[in-house]
């Protein structure tokens, strides 16, 4: 499955990538559209967008969230208010993840069709657009955004930008099926999931040195917490999520029988984990410190991937349906 890097909640985490081998054989229909619907999740309301809505990113303040439609070449931004679209960025080749650029109010986005875009969120304005040779995967960035870190999945490689102008500085080698990309700490080591080698490459940036997590299965996409200390990283196969210490390089923990996780990601607060399990169309909720599985179970729509926590709701991208479920969080 795929992929976000995303960014985070609070609207920091580097969502990562999509979903290759499902990216155009699931063959969702749909169009952009604010219309609430509550057919898909019995008991709440869902927001139509577009096609194959994936990586999700949170503005600063939580006003707005963004919705990569992966099948598409839009992103739809929600009113987190009113829980409407209100309005849809254009011109973005299947947009596959999000990273806010330092403290900017700007937000860089991967694009799997060999696009690269950033975003001004004060006005949900394209203001930077670059194209490349290859498809494009995961992102993530340093701390003040003058380096942008982004999949080059075909020549699997991490292209390192310069965050100003969009031209390449550097380049680093990964494993085969390069996918999601977190970043640590301190800003010194690269995290890239290699889907069809069921590793994960701890890169040093400053040497360009690297060693391999064997994980097996499919890693897949990264989280992180607010100080980038630990990753949260989905195992599509292994039905796992791994806990990497960043300062360490190493798997710390490992949350096991997800089936089939997706996103997993903190609350604002970092006490609880929720996990998307794509073929079950289910969050699940685990204490941040433990990783005790608490009993709460939401129910989403279909082939969920995505989870954003704002206040007091969850909103999950249903890929097979084209929706973001509104779910209220239970005390």
């Amino acid at each position: 499955m795929k992929a976000q890097n995303s960014v985070v909640s609070l609207g920091l985490l580097a969502v990562v990538a999509p979903i290759v081998g499902l990216l155009f054989i699931l063959g969702c229909n749909g169009a952009g559209s604010s219309k609430i619907n509550n057919d898909i999740t019995p008991g709440h309301p869902t927001i139509l967008v577009g096609k194959g809505p994936d990586a999700l990113f949170l503005v600063p303040g939580g006003s707005f969230l963004y919705v990569a439609n992966v099948e598409d070449t839009t992103i739809s931004v929600v009113n987190t208010t009113t829980d409407k679209v209100v309005q849809t960025i254009n011109g973005v080749g299947y947009p596959w993840g999000f990273v806010r650029l330092g403290e900017s109010n700007q937000v860089a986005v991967s694009a799997y069709d060999k696009q690269l875009v950033v975003i001004d969120f004060s006005t949900h304005q394209i203001v930077k657009s670059k194209k490349f040779e290859r498809n494009l995967g995961g992102i993530a960035a340093n701390e003040d955004g003058s380096l942008i870190y982004t999949i080059n999945i075909d020549n699997q490689q991490v292209m390192q930008l310069d965050g100003a102008t969009l031209e390449q500085v550097n380049t680093f080698p990964t494993g085969k099926g390069p996918d999601g990309i977190g970043i640590s700490k301190d800003y010194s080591k690269l995290f890239v999931t290699n889907t069809e080698d069921g590793t994960i490459s701890v890169i040093d940036i400053n040497t360009g040195e690297s060693s391999l997590l064997e994980t097996g299965g499919k890693p897949e996409l990264v989280h992180y917490n607010q100080d980038h200390s630990l990753l949260f990283i989905s195992n599509f196969l292994k039905n796992k999520i791994h806990i990497v210490d960043t300062e360490k390089g190493q798997i710390i923990h490992e949350i096991e029988d997800i089936k089939s996780p997706e996103e997993a990601v903190l609350s604002p607060d970092e006490d609880q984990l929720y996990v998307v399990s794509f073929e079950n169309s289910e969050v699940h909720v685990f204490y941040a410190d433990t990783y005790e599985k608490i009993n709460k179970v939401y129910k989403t729509g279909n082939k969920p991937i995505g989870v954003m926590p704002v206040k007091n709701k969850l909103y999950i991208s249903n890929y097979g349906d084209n929706s973001v479920s509104v779910i209220p969080l239970i005390n």
